[in-house]
């Protein structure tokens, strides 16, 4: 499925959350934590293309090591790298959510 071309989005607010914040995979809290952006299967539908990277919503608080194990060439091409990532992002949204940095209109409060 091809999606039109458009702007990237990007967030400050999202990528300075990662900061002081537990992996989404592991739970390490090591000071080491970033916004690890998608590189699993799909990773073209969410934005990414030659040179750039997906969304910032398409992105998860990893730590270092889980970072650079993600991002290692043989894991890109793994189902079971690309639904673990999947689920670093669900943690990571739910965090945004908790944290008051995403707001979903009309959710019960």
């Amino acid at each position: 499925m091809m999606f039109p071309k458009r702007e990237p989005v990007r967030s400050r607010k999202l990528r300075e959350h990662a900061n002081g914040q537990p992996c989404a995979l592991c739970g390490r809290n090591d000071g080491t934590t970033v916004l690890a952006h998608y590189t699993g299967l799909r990773q073209h539908q969410y934005g990414k293309g030659r040179g750039q990277k997906p969304d910032d919503h398409m992105a998860a608080e990893l730590c270092a090591e889980c970072h650079r194990d993600m991002d290692r060439p043989e894991r890109r091409k793994s189902e079971e790298a690309s639904e673990a990532f999947l689920h670093a992002i669900a943690v990571t949204w739910r965090r945004w959510i908790n944290d008051g940095l995403i707001e979903i209109r009309g959710a019960e409060q």
